[in-house]
């Protein structure tokens, strides 16, 4: 009976419609896995099975060209575990079996389940079903008994060799599955968990010290644990639902049995697309030397949803502009959409906001955050940027990212040496606090941390947001055009620097691909403004309607700051600073004031360090803002 279904099977899979591949998918089985061409033999679009609106949105069709169907492959990744190995050689077998946990999970699993202890990047080479990535058989066998506990990070998923295979939809048909494959379909409602993602897309990466000793751990990637401290668990709106977006049509989804009328809904489209266009831009060119097995056609689409996802669903962006004390303030708003960190994952990837001034001509008047032909951003700092709340020169850049440090505080693109942040100013999802228990984990760093634009409204945290001010001194009666945009970038072209020094075949592969790259950064948001100064500074001379503290500017300070505040009626007004014990520490006003706009400058000379409140009082309206001087 198995034999007459197997050619029942062969024959319905020769009728798809799909074109043939570079590389076909693998019809391989192991005592615990069976190849994505397994799966697709029933899981097809015909024309009508799996198919919407006359597209084919079968689940294999959307995964073959994803990151996640071609883990294995990925230059990029083989580049870094290359890298590693070569600077820590005494360690491969660590760095090996650490790395094809989640990029080859069917080779590795199935190695530790033959006895094994380490599986290493030669044996993936030659493995067919370790090549197909992260497949159909390693996501729906994932059991859920350690979801969402430490063990269950960095590839502590539990696969069994129970032949379960794990689907969204109640009462599923067992026996052409069994007959096929000989795997039973089961409901399993953590199918739609976040805590399935977080398996393999929270990772906890070994900390080397100078001699090469392990002496810790560093969260490398934690797009789940940011997740958790957001407003997202509480809507239940887990990682499927941007990455998997559904659709609430019926849908038929296998060939086979023929005649079967049982539609299901919702249907999970198999997107998988973060924002990583150039490693499928690179897939694309290369489908040849890579083996992949997917077609152009396919890495086109996938290569459309991942912009579309950079340019729809991150993030907004919004202009805001006063004229404060003989300068223009322009506030540039960047709000994070997502459910995590923006740019999250592994820190190698960075955001940043081009901003600039023109006059009525095209002139440039001002300009920072500008790149070259190599992605490298124009004025940055060579060794990292700091993060801005105000910017008044064109070699300040308000860039968003992790940037690694190793235990001597040194900046690192090695990933095994990475202790700690350096720097992390990715802008938090909404609902992100220094509260949550896991904080300790995903911490803002301090200058992003007492910025307070920076995920703050109102000095309360969670805004998912930053408003970077951009103050210039600009005059007279002229007419200039603002631009801004918000730019991505997959990856540092310092990583192309690191990798330099270094001779392994994968990093010499890489460098090669890489280097006829597109660096163009992808542009997720833009916006265009054109403002005549003179309207800006006759509204901005008219009474306030509303009492405002605004923040101090310069801050952090070294050793004095301005502190600007309106009234719209007059009245007794005293302006006052005190150290974080409550005691105070400087009045700098206490006088009664008519309506108008003031500003009074704050000399901390004789103060230490620290951080310090001023207080706004104005008859019955009291407003508090926080500063820090740095020496």
């Amino acid at each position: 009976m198995k034999n007459f279904f197997l050619i029942i099977l062969f024959l319905f899979s020769c009728l798809s419609t799909q074109s043939t591949a570079q590389e076909p998918l693998p019809t391989e089985s192991s005592t615990l896995f069976s190849g994505s061409g397994n799966c697709e033999a029933c899981h097809f679009s015909n024309g009508d099975v799996l198919t919407y609106n006359g597209v084919d949105v079968s689940m294999v069709t959307y995964w073959r060209s994803t990151m996640m169907g071609n883990a294995a492959k990925d230059p990029l990744w083989r580049a870094y575990v290359a890298s590693e190995v070569e600077q820590f050689p005494l360690l491969q077998e660590t760095i090996e079996t650490k790395c094809t946990k989640c990029h080859a999970p069917m080779g590795y699993t199935q190695a530790i389940y033959n006895g094994q202890t380490t599986y290493s990047m030669d044996e993936l080479r030659q493995d067919r079903l370790a090549n197909d990535g992260v497949s159909c058989t390693v996501c729906h066998q994932i059991d859920p008994s350690n979801f969402g506990t430490k063990e269950s990070y960095s590839g502590g998923y539990i696969i069994t060799d129970d032949r379960i295979i794990y689907g969204p939809y109640q009462n599923p048909d067992t026996i052409y599955m069994q007959s096929f494959v000989e795997y039973t379909p089961k409901y399993g409602e953590h199918i739609n968990q976040a805590e399935l993602c977080a398996t393999c897309h929270t990772l906890f990466s070994p900390t080397v010290n100078d001699i090469g000793e392990i002496v810790g751990d560093f969260p490398e990637q934690t797009p789940y644990i940011e997740w958790k401290n957001s407003i997202y668990p509480a809507l239940d709106t887990p990682c499927q639902t941007c990455h998997m977006p559904k659709i609430y049509d019926p849908i038929d989804i296998a060939v086979i049995p023929e005649f079967d009328t049982t539609k299901r809904t919702p249907f999970w489209k198999h997107n998988f697309v973060g924002g990583n266009t150039m490693m499928l831009k690179i897939l694309k060119q290369f489908t040849d030397s890579l083996y992949v097995t997917a077609e152009p056609f396919h890495f086109d689409s996938t290569i459309f949803r991942a912009e579309e996802n950079l340019k729809v669903n991150a993030s907004t962006i919004s202009l805001q502009t006063n004229y404060i004390n003989d300068s223009i303030d322009f506030g540039i708003k960047i709000e994070n959409l997502a459910g995590h960190k923006l740019p999250t994952g592994i820190p190698l990837r960075r955001m940043w906001v081009h901003f600039k001034i023109a006059d009525a001509f095209g002139t440039k008047i001002f300009e920072s955050g500008a790149w070259d032909s190599e992605g490298r951003i124009i004025g940055m700092n060579s060794d990292y940027e700091p993060h801005h709340n105000i910017i008044s020169s064109e070699n300040e850049v308000q860039i968003y990212e992790g940037v690694l440090q190793d235990l001597n505080e040194q900046v690192t693109y090695t990933l095994l040496k990475a202790a700690s942040f350096k720097k992390d100013n990715r802008i938090p999802p909404k609902g992100f606090t220094s509260q949550h228990i896991s904080y300790d984990t995903t911490a803002i760093t301090e200058d992003a941390f007492i910025d307070p634009d920076f995920n703050r409204e109102n000095n309360v945290e969670g805004s998912g947001s930053d408003i970077i001010h951009y103050r210039l001194p600009v005059t007279g009666d002229q007419l200039i055009n603002i631009t801004a945009e918000l730019c991505y970038q997959l990856l540092k072209p310092e990583v192309s620097d690191h990798f330099s020094n270094l001779t392994s075949s994968d990093i010499t592969a890489f460098l090669d691909m890489y280097s006829g790259a597109d660096k163009e950064p992808v542009v997720m948001k833009s916006i265009f403004e054109s403002i005549l100064v003179s309207d800006l500074i006759t509204e901005s001379n008219l009474t306030p309607n509303e009492f405002s503290l605004e923040q101090n500017y310069p801050n952090p300070f070294n050793p004095s700051t301005k502190i600007s505040w309106q009234s719209p009626v007059g009245s007794l007004q005293s302006i006052k600073v005190y150290d974080v014990l409550g005691n105070e520490v400087a009045r700098l006003v206490d006088e009664y004031k008519p309506a108008g706009k003031y500003e009074v400058t704050f000399d901390a000379s004789q103060l230490s360090s620290g951080i310090y409140f001023y207080t706004l009082k104005a008859g019955t309206f009291v407003e508090t803002k926080k500063m820090a001087l740095l020496r």
